[in-house]
Parts: structure tokens; C-alpha cells; sequence
């Protein structure tokens, strides 16, 4: 039985504000014809977890009810989320009853049903919301439910509904919540327990690709620029990614430069407001532009850096660096800290993990910015700053190569 919509779009132009709520959406299930339940979230200054649950009868009228009491604006920021998620949802014809997601997930595997796309968000929704969010949880519905299952559509030529099915899973999964600490941030991402999947299924699509090509290109487009649009996530799966964008020449010419049109590229020679770094490294590979190609590369670790400063869980992202300096060497970040005399580069990757042939070479970098700096002390404008950079480059000296001053 399906909702008014009517109804949704009344409550919604009746209760308009400007009111940013503190609760973030973790996961949802349907109750009855005309009830769900929803699970709420946000962490404190000291990133402890204070969960929110909230039920919502939409029939003749909308009517809510919170497990705990919560100031008006934020009750309707959270009714007025819940709306616009059903909202979207009600665009897409589903299958399979909310009364059998019980059943469903626990009897999965003996099941042989494809299902509509927006099932399988309804699915892991109700996984989510019953069993938490973790990596069993995300393992069961991927092995057991949803690869099964596009492996079906694969063997059944089902090209489109196959990556129909994933775009849902990626714009459901692909959010980044930033928490307030009292020193930093932590970076709230669902999508680290989905890595390795999507890695598979990009590798499921790359081995078709011709088939993807010709009978779903528009679906094939809409999934990659989700994935550009998402930078950090997909720089975490770039070697799949980039095979698979990059790979067949004739096959992806005309995607590429179809996508180009969307996006604004970076360039080494020119500040651009609202540059998408993931379609320009894809692009300058693809054209064979290394100075282009590189320029990126030192934006990312810029990225990198600021984000091992600033989060409280940048564990990803220093791994992220770590697999750029294996593919390009560690000579790029001397190529970095030589544009920015960046201090703060060798706080994320020390000296001592450099290779011992660089390490004269670090010494003559540091030397340089530090005689850099004591030239700026004279000017007001740039004092406080250079005598913090003078000092960290004198403590770097001095802890790495304090012998050769002796």
C-alpha cells in the first residue's frame, strides 16, 4: 500500500527552516502499511555514541514518537529527513513484502529470487537497524544476498538492473558525518566496510565490459560519477577503479570523454573552484598528461595530510598515502614539501621511513626551507608563523640530524 505523497509534501512546506539538527540517519525498517521505524545517531565531544530511535505513522495525518525527548527543531529536523528518505524510495517499485524481511535475510542463501534494486537498500536497512552496523553484518548481506544475486543478473544479460542495483547501494552507502571533538574531528563513514565488495564488483563489471558498454552505458556513467563525486572512497579504490575506467582504450574513449563534460579538471597552472580530483587523475592518465597526472597526485596528499592532522581516525587515509608513495616513490613528497615547505609532511610520514639514499637530500630540503623562513621573520605579516615553522624545522634537524651537526 503506498504512501500519500501529498501528505509528505505538506508537512514539509509547512515546517521550512533553516535548523541544521545534531542527529545523523543510521538506518531504518517498514513496521506496517503505514509505520517505520527509524534509528538516529550522533557522538559527543568525546565521540561517544547517544543513539535516538523514532516511529512514524503516515496515514490520514503524520504522527511521530521519540524514545527520548529532544528539543522541537530537532524533532522536525529528523521528521522532515525520514520524509524526504521515504520520499525518494516511493520513486522506485519494489518486490519484496517488509513482512518478509525476517524471513529474507535469515534464509537468504536457500532463496533463489532477484529482487527490484530498491530491495536490497530495504534489505540492508533492516540488517542495519536490527543487527548494527559491522562488518558481519555488511559480509552477510554482500555474500550471501547481493552478489549472489548481480551474478544472476550477469549470467541472465540483466545489464542495466544489474548496475541499477549498485548505484542504489552506493548513494546509500557513501556518506562521510564529521563529529566534533575537543582536539579533532572523527570522520563517521559507513562505507570502510563496503571496500572490499564494491573492489569485487567493479572487478565483476570490468570483466563484461564490453557488455556494460553497450547495453547500459547512461547506468555505467551515473555509477562512475557517483564514485568521482565521492573522492576519498574512491582514491581508497582506485587500483580496481582505475583499471576499470582505464583499461580498454576503445571500449571507455568515448566515456571518458562524455564524463569530461561533468567535471572540472584540475590544472597545475590555474586555481578552479570546484575541481574533481578523482576524473582528472583518471583523465590525465588517460591522455597521458604525467605533469597533470602528478599535480594531482600532490593535491591528494595535501588532502591526506590535512585529514591525519585534523581526524581523530585517519587510519584509512594514511594508508591511502602509503599506497601512493609505493606506486610513485618517496620522492614525491620531497616534491611536496619543496612547493609547500610543509612542516607537517613528516609528521605524517617520518623521516626515518625514507629510503637512507634520500636522506642528504631531506637534509638540503630542510635547510633550504629553514633559511626561507628566517627571511620571512622580518616581515610583521608573516613573523608568528615563520618562527613556528623555523622552530619545527630546527626540532626535525636536530632529531634526525643532530650527528652530522656536531
Amino acid at each position: 500500500m503506498s504512501l500519500d505523497q501529498q501528505l509528505i509534501h505538506e508537512f514539509l512546506d509547512a515546517h521550512k527552516n533553516h535548523y541544521v539538527g545534531k542527529y545523523k540517519y543510521h538506518s531504518s525498517y517498514r513496521l506496517s502499511d503505514y509505520s517505520y521505524k527509524y534509528h538516529y545517531y550522533m557522538l559527543d565531544e568525546s565521540f561517544r555514541k547517544i543513539d535516538i530511535f523514532v516511529e512514524i505513522n503516515i496515514k490520514d495525518e503524520i504522527q511521530f514518537r521519540f524514545s527520548e525527548d529532544l528539543h522541537e527543531l530537532e524533532q522536525i529536523y529528523i521528521v522532515k529527513d525520514i520524509l524526504k528518505r521515504l520520499s525518494m524510495k516511493l520513486d522506485y517499485p519494489s518486490m519484496l513484502h517488509y513482512s518478509l524481511y525476517d524471513n529474507f535475510v535469515k534464509n537468504a542463501s536457500n532463496i533463489e529470487v532477484t529482487l527490484n534494486p530498491i530491495d536490497y537498500i530495504n534489505v540492508l536497512e533492516y540488517m542495519k537497524y536490527h543487527d548494527r552496523i559491522t562488518q558481519e553484518t555488511i559480509d552477510k548481506f554482500y555474500n550471501e544476498i547481493f552478489i549472489p544475486r548481480l551474478k544472476h543478473l550477469m549470467n541472465q544479460h540483466y545489464y542495466q538492473q544489474f548496475l541499477e542495483s549498485v548505484i542504489l547501494i552506493l548513494k546509500d552507502i557513501l556518506y562521510e558525518y564529521e563529529w566534533d571533538g575537543v582536539d579533532f574531528k572523527y570522520l563517521d563513514t559507513e562505507y570502510q566496510y563496503h571496500l572490499y565488495f564494491i573492489r569485487k564488483i567493479i572487478r565483476m563489471v570490468y570483466a563484461k565490459l564490453d557488455k556494460f558498454v553497450d547495453k547500459a552505458f547512461d547506468e555505467l556513467k551515473e555509477a562512475i560519477e557517483i564514485l568521482c563525486l565521492n573522492q576519498r572512497f574512491s582514491f581508497m579504490i582506485m587500483t580496481d577503479f582505475g583499471n576499470l575506467v582505464l583499461s580498454h582504450y576503445n571500449l571507455t574513449k568515448k566515456l571518458i570523454y562524455s564524463l569530461k563534460e561533468d567535471f572540472i579538471l584540475n590544472d597545475k597552472d590555474e586555481e578552479r573552484e570546484g575541481v574533481n580530483l578523482t576524473f582528472s587523475y583518471i583523465y590525465y592518465i588517460f591522455i597521458n598528461d604525467f605533469e597533470q597526472y602528478k599535480a594531482v597526485l600532490l593535491k591528494v596528499l595535501r588532502l591526506i595530510i590535512g585529514n591525519r592532522l585534523t581526524f581523530a581516525n585517519s587510519d584509512l587515509d594514511l594508508a591511502l598515502g602509503n599506497s601512493i608513495i609505493r606506486t610513485e616513490g618517496y620522492e614525491i613528497l620531497l616534491d611536496l614539501f619543496h612547493e609547500d615547505y610543509n612542516t607537517f609532511i613528516f609528521t605524517c610520514f617520518p623521516i626515518s621511513s625514507f629510503p637512507k639514499k634520500m636522506i642528504s637530500q631531506i637534509r638540503e630540503e630542510l635547510e633550504g626551507a629553514i633559511q626561507f623562513f628566517a627571511a620571512r621573520m622580518d616581515n610583521d605579516r608573516y613573523r608568528l608563523s615563520s618562527f613556528e615553522q623555523v622552530s619545527n624545522i630546527n626540532r626535525l634537524l636536530m632529531d634526525n640530524f643532530g650527528g652530522w651537526y656536531k
